[in-house]
């Protein structure tokens, strides 16, 4: 009761006023807790001036019929008001940009990020929606680097490790200082390597909190320099994230430069621990895996929402159940939402390095991406893959712009006032 009573205090004045009594009448929605609050509030205020003491407040133990509610419905409570604290701060929107395409196979994702906000200037009511929502990050502090002006990788089993690890360190201080100001990330990345640093900096910003991923891709991308066939590091961020080196799969055996900074990438979130556990990850749309990665899935019985499954239950229903009922999602107090776009098929996403047939479609995507973003613990949506290179017909980006329209539209009834979001700017 007493960190009830904490969590509630929002302002640290040891006072309950009729506001923050309400609050806990609210959350705990049961018909017992149907008691008007200023109701409440009067039996409680023993000493009678408007406000409520912690000592009054735990009176409530005492006497059931001021608030009848069960041990079970307390926990429920407790876990609201964290899951309220831990976003409360968030009060807009900005924009990080991470120009890396050498964690891929096929350069060009890096291009992605100018193709997309060129087009997002372009069309009216996206630039008109972004300007009021997303302060952009300036000051050139944009984490970048290109295949097409860097030399030939070094490290066979974690290409271009070295330059990639220092643009993820400049990428999770970058997200790690968004979110330290108050504002919720909207990631633009090139390749989803850097998907390792955008964990690495929730987890710097909020080092208390537990931190769940959902992982919307046609990959697993939880292979290491052990067990990858092709040494790209766009399909280890969540080994990194998860300090997983699969050594029971191992088929390589790397040099000793890359086992020092695969180790330092494993720590980039300044802990020794793991900066996601397991059981805090869900995958969609995942149909492309290698025998190490399906190891990994089913020694750890990390859940997959396949295309399949979000077909039969509907897109909304199966964005509902990443959150709640697979997995631990629904203890997690922050949840990172990242989209590869070779997530939908590959009849539409012509414009990816690694497209994959039996994905989902553009309005599947949408639909599914609603309720996520609506979940008040996402405080990280991240977008990667987009290389315009490869997109002959320009279709992807314009389903990339549709789906980045949806997100904003829902960002926008979450987060503040397009007046107050432009001060989040770094």
């Amino acid at each position: 009761m007493r960190d009830l009573f904490q969590l509630v205090d929002t302002d640290g004045s040891g006072w309950l006023s009729h506001d923050e009594l309400s609050l806990i009448v609210s959350l705990l929605g049961t018909p017992e807790a149907s008691i008007d609050s200023q109701e409440l509030l009067e039996r409680l205020d023993r000493d009678g001036n408007g406000r409520i003491r912690v000592d009054e407040f735990l009176t409530l133990l005492e006497d059931h019929n001021r608030l009848n509610c069960s041990l079970a419905d307390l926990k429920r409570l407790k876990k609201s008001l964290v899951q309220i604290s831990s976003t409360a701060g968030l009060s807009g929107v900005s924009l990080v940009e991470v120009d890396c395409d050498l964690g891929a196979g096929k350069p060009g994702a890096g291009s992605g990020i100018e193709m997309f906000k060129s087009a997002v200037k372009h069309q009216q009511d996206l630039q008109k929606m972004s300007a009021g929502l997303i302060a952009e990050i300036r000051e050139g502090k944009t984490p970048s680097a290109h295949a097409a002006t860097t030399g030939k990788s070094t490290t066979p089993h974690a290409r271009h490790i070295k330059t990639i690890a220092g643009v993820m360190q400049d990428a999770a201080n970058l997200v790690c200082s968004t979110l330290q100001q108050q504002s919720s990330p909207i990631v633009l990345a090139g390749d989803h390597s850097t998907a390792a640093s955008t964990i690495a900096g929730i987890r710097r910003a909020h080092p208390q909190s537990r931190l769940g991923v959902i992982w919307i891709d046609a990959h697993a991308d939880i292979h290491s320099p052990f067990t990858t066939p092709s040494g790209n590091m766009h399909g280890m961020p969540l080994a990194i994230a998860c300090g997983h080196d699969n050594l029971s799969e191992a088929i390589n055996d790397p040099e000793p430069v890359t086992r020092q900074l695969w180790k330092d990438l494993q720590q980039l979130h300044g802990f020794e621990s793991a900066a996601i556990d397991f059981r805090d990850l869900i995958y969609v749309g995942v149909r492309d895996t290698e025998a190490a990665e399906d190891v990994t899935l089913a020694s750890h019985s990390i859940p997959v929402i396949s295309t399949e499954q979000v077909r039969r239950k509907g897109a909304i229903q199966a964005a509902n159940h990443c959150l709640s009922c697979l997995s631990h999602l629904a203890d997690v107090d922050l949840i990172d939402v990242t989209f590869d776009v070779d997530a939908m098929d590959s009849t539409i996403c012509k414009g990816t390095g690694t497209p994959v047939p039996g994905g989902l479609w553009a309005h599947e995507a949408i639909l599914l991406l609603r309720p996520l973003l609506s979940d008040p613990r996402v405080c990280c949506w991240e977008i990667c893959e987009i290389n315009p290179y490869l997109d002959e017909l320009n279709t992807l980006a314009e389903l990339s712009l549709g789906i980045f329209r949806a997100g904003l539209e829902v960002l926008g009834e979450r987060f503040s006032s397009p007046s107050s979001s432009s001060s989040h700017a770094s």
